[in-house]
């Protein structure tokens, strides 16, 4: 169990909560927390129920490789009659699975798929879809390569791109490509035009080490969203 445990653990830290405020979230008490990232207590059904219905929790990822024997998910088909149904039901739970993709700057869409065993999608309930409004046929997990946005998109993670927000209209980081390039970073609107369009869009890194750079006039158009970054998940 202490594997499980410790995964528990990255997706507490990956989600920015104390053990407080995780088991205020799971309503359970801050020692069982404490016990289930130690391995000292065994995580049960509805442990299970709870940490699914909050959190984006992969099961594969979860057990694979932790030598858990003690239980088997119910994998079943969507009830098609059920408004908001998702790919599959999993012990009661709507869930739909979330593409994983690679940017791409030849791609129309500015993503393609992953080729390998990378490619597998990730499994989340849909509730959790809904809380961040969502579509989750219009999302992808995309894989972040370098730290110029550590540590708010550590190297290695994968960020949730929402690919219908494909206009900078308020500030966020985005997916973008421009000048033969694919680039994950903070964008700022300003100098609005009638049309609400911005007239110069800041360009900056949350690592402190790269500096910002402004996008003005005619030299917008070499720029195309992808889409807006809505979660980061730093534990698949």
């Amino acid at each position: 169990m202490a594997d499980i445990g410790h995964r528990i653990q990255e997706l507490r830290k990956a989600a920015g909560l104390s053990r407080e405020a995780f088991a205020v979230a799971l309503d359970e008490k801050p020692s069982k927390i404490q016990d289930v990232e130690s391995g000292r207590q065994r995580v049960n059904d509805e442990f299970l129920r709870k940490l699914i219905a909050h959190f984006p929790v992969d099961l594969n990822w979860l057990f694979d490789a932790s030598g858990f024997k003690g239980r088997t998910a119910v994998v079943e088909p969507p009830d098609y009659a059920k408004p908001g149904h998702g790919d599959v039901r999993i012990d009661g739970y709507d869930c739909v699975r979330i593409r994983r993709m690679d940017l791409s700057v030849s791609a129309g869409s500015g993503v393609v798929a992953v080729e390998g065993p990378d490619a597998a999608p990730l499994v989340v309930p849909v509730g959790w879809m809904q809380r961040l409004r969502v579509n989750a046929d219009l999302t992808v997990l995309v894989r972040v390569q370098g730290d110029s946005m550590a540590p708010t998109v550590p190297d290695g993670s994968y960020v949730l791109i929402h690919l219908i927000e494909k206009t900078v209209d308020q500030p966020g980081i985005y997916a973008f490509t421009r000048d033969g390039e694919a680039f994950i970073k903070r964008l700022i609107p300003s100098d609005l035009n009638r049309d609400g369009r911005p007239g110069t869009i800041m360009v900056l890194s949350d690592n402190t080490a790269y500096p910002p750079y402004a996008i003005t006039g005619p030299r917008l158009n070499e720029l195309r969203i992808v889409g807006r970054i809505r979660m980061v998940l730093s534990c698949l």
